[in-house]
């Protein structure tokens, strides 16, 4: 069932835990998995692969844009590829900008952005709030194709059977 469940890519800086962790518990309170990307896991994968595979995997990327990602260059590589990686794929990409942060060309074409202040509570606030009812959405996206495709294999389920029926009567 596990395999169901909607699932999000958070995009940050090592630097940012103090928002990376609130945003990921509220996620996973609503029954949304999070992905928060690290470099170092046990994992054994080469970086581009681990990142890839669960960027397929999401339904969404969260990109936490601070001035920690813009101010080490690696880091801004990095969120860049994953956004690209995400378009590519087709996969939404929401962005938490904070108030001052210039926005790299390759994010510019987002189309979902939030401002935010890190200094202001209320910012603070907004910013989970608006990522639970974002991931409440995608959860009852995902909840309604879990019962459609449930529906559509009782539904085979059953032609199959009453073909079986079928097939040993008329032998």
């Amino acid at each position: 069932m596990d395999f169901y469940m909607a699932k999000i890519f958070i995009s940050h800086s090592s630097l940012d835990g103090w928002l990376v962790e609130p945003l990921s518990r509220i996620l996973e309170d609503v029954g949304v998995r999070t992905y928060v990307a690290e470099i170092e896991t046990p994992e054994g994968k080469p970086l581009p692969t681990k990142f890839k595979e669960n960027i397929e995997s999401s339904d969404a990327v969260i990109l936490l844009l601070t001035a920690n990602v813009m101010k080490r260059p690696n880091t801004r590589d990095l969120i860049n590829w994953e956004v690209a990686t995400a378009h590519t794929l087709g996969k939404p990409v929401y962005v938490f900008r904070e108030k001052d942060v210039e926005v790299p060309l390759m994010i510019s074409n987002i189309t979902d952005y939030y401002t935010f202040d890190p200094k202001r509570k209320e910012d603070l606030d907004s910013i989970l709030s608006r990522a639970e009812k974002m991931a409440e959405i995608l959860k009852d996206h995902k909840d309604k194709v879990l019962v459609s495709v449930t529906l559509i294999a009782i539904a085979l389920g059953i032609l199959l059977l009453a073909y079986i029926v079928y097939k040993r009567r008329t032998k």
